[in-house]
C-alpha cells in the first residue's frame, strides 16, 4: 500500500486491509529484564497500523496532525517497558551517575487550587501521589532527564535503550485496536485499563474538566501495573503518567517517517512530544493518538517516561 495521508472516506478500507496484522498477538515469549534495576521489557511484534485518527476534526486543539493519519510500518520487532520506569529504577540511576534530578517541578498546590511550578518537588518527593513508593511510576522527570536514563542504561546494559518513537508509542498503545482507546470507544469502560481524573478524583481534586464516568480506586498516582494490561501486554499506555517519546513536535504529520524511526532534526529541537495522558486527564486527553508538545526541560508531576530497546535478531549462536 502506498505511503499516503489516509482519507475519511478510505478508512473502511484501510482498516480491512490492516486487519490481519492488527489482529496478530504478541509474542508469548515471557518478560526479561537485564539487570536487577532494569525495566522490565516485553517483545512488541512487527506489524502495519493507522497512525491518528482520521475522523478527527483538524480544527480541534492538538489535532491537526491527528486528523492527518497515516500507514506506519514497523517492519522489525522491538521491546518497550512493561510498564512505567518505576521510582526504585530511576533512583538506581541518580545513584549510580550522580545526576541532578531536582525542580523545579509543575505539581497541584493544594492551597492554590491550581499546578503550580514548585523549586522544592522532583522524582523523590513529586506531590503526588501523597506518600509516592517504589512501585509508583517516576514522576516530574523532563525529557532531557528521560534522554539521560535511557543513555545511562544503554552504557550499563552494553544494549541500545532509547526513548520509543512517537510512531512506535501510539502502535504499541493501540495494541491492534483501531478504536479512541485501546479498550474500545466508550470513555466509561476506562477504569479497568487506565488510571484518568475520574469520579473519585474529582472529590478530592476539583480540576475545570470532566472526568471519566467510572472509579478507578486512585484519587491521584497509582502503583505501576495496577489496573489491565493491553493486548501486548503493556501496563498503563493510557494514563498514571504521561509518557515522553523521542520526536520533536511538529502539528503536522505530511512528511514524517513512515517506517517507525522518530520524527528529529539536526541541533534538536525546543519542543518534543508527550503520549498518553495522565492521572489528571480526562479522557479526550488521553486517546490512544493524543499527543501534546511540551518544552524539553519541562517537569510536571504528570509526566514520567517508558523505555525503549531495539532487539537482537540474529539467529543463536551466530
Amino acid at each position: 500500500m502506498p505511503a499516503t495521508t489516509v482519507g475519511r472516506f478510505g478508512l473502511a478500507l484501510v482498516l480491512a486491509t490492516l486487519a490481519a496484522p492488527l489482529a496478530r498477538a504478541a509474542d508469548p515469549a515471557a518478560p526479561f529484564r537485564d539487570c536487577a534495576d532494569c525495566p522490565e521489557m516485553v517483545r512488541v511484534p512487527a506489524g502495519t497500523f493507522v497512525m491518528g485518527t482520521p475522523t478527527a476534526d483538524p480544527a480541534a486543539a492538538g489535532a491537526r496532525a491527528e486528523a492527518q493519519a497515516v500507514i506506519v510500518r514497523i517492519a522489525k520487532p522491538f521491546a518497550l517497558g512493561r510498564v512505567e520506569v518505576t521510582r526504585r529504577e530511576y533512583r538506581a540511576f541518580v545513584a549510580d551517575s550522580g545526576y541532578d534530578a531536582h525542580g523545579p517541578c509543575i505539581t497541584w498546590d493544594d492551597a492554590l487550587n491550581r499546578f503550580n511550578a514548585d523549586r522544592g518537588r522532583g522524582p523523590d518527593n513529586p506531590g503526588r501521589p501523597r506518600e509516592p513508593k517504589d512501585d509508583h511510576p517516576v514522576a516530574c522527570v523532563s525529557w532531557s532527564d528521560a534522554k539521560a536514563y535511557v543513555q545511562w542504561l544503554a552504557h550499563r546494559t552494553g544494549k541500545p535503550y532509547r526513548l520509543p518513537s512517537e510512531a512506535e508509542w501510539e502502535y504499541a498503545a493501540r495494541a491492534g485496536s483501531a478504536t479512541r482507546w485501546p479498550w474500545g470507544d466508550q470513555p466509561a469502560d476506562a477504569c479497568e485499563f487506565a488510571n484518568l481524573y475520574d469520579l473519585s478524583a474529582r472529590e478530592t481534586l476539583a480540576f475545570g474538566w470532566e472526568p471519566v464516568p467510572c472509579r478507578d480506586k486512585y484519587p491521584d498516582v497509582a502503583p505501576v501495573g495496577a489496573l489491565r494490561a493491553n493486548a501486548y501486554g503493556l501496563y498503563d499506555m493510557i494514563g498514571n503518567v504521561a509518557e515522553w517519546v523521542e520526536d520533536c513536535y511538529t502539528d503536522s504529520y505530511v512528511g514524517r517517517p513512515r517506517d517507525g524511526h522518530a520524527w528529529v532534526w539536526a541541533g534538536g529541537c525546543a519542543k518534543r512530544v508527550l503520549r498518553g495522558g495522565s492521572w489528571a486527564a480526562p479522557p479526550e486527553r488521553a486517546r490512544s493518538a493524543y499527543r501534546e508538545a511540551a518544552e524539553v526541560n519541562m517537569r510536571a508531576d504528570t509526566i514520567g517516561l517508558r523505555v525503549a530497546l531495539d532487539l537482537d535478531l540474529r539467529p543463536e549462536g551466530r
